[in-house]
């Protein structure tokens, strides 16, 4: 299994890689083999990418309250 990285940039990458890849094999019927991994991988990028936008907001939200 590989190293999920921590890193926003990263993960967005990805997010829109799988992205790609499923609108450009809507038509293809041997993308179902490769479907679970991609939305596995999709949801772990997910993830990371929301708590790295829930931290800046906080870190905003808090900079503007002081």
């Amino acid at each position: 299994m590989a190293v999920q990285s921590k890193k926003f940039a990263k993960n967005y990458e990805i997010l829109e890689e799988i992205n790609e890849k499923l609108q450009d094999s809507q038509d293809n019927p041997a993308l179902l083999d490769d479907l679970a991994p991609m939305l596995e991988q999709a949801s772990k990028s997910y993830k990371v990418c929301k708590e790295r936008i829930a931290a800046a907001q906080k870190f905003i939200d808090e900079f503007e309250s002081e």
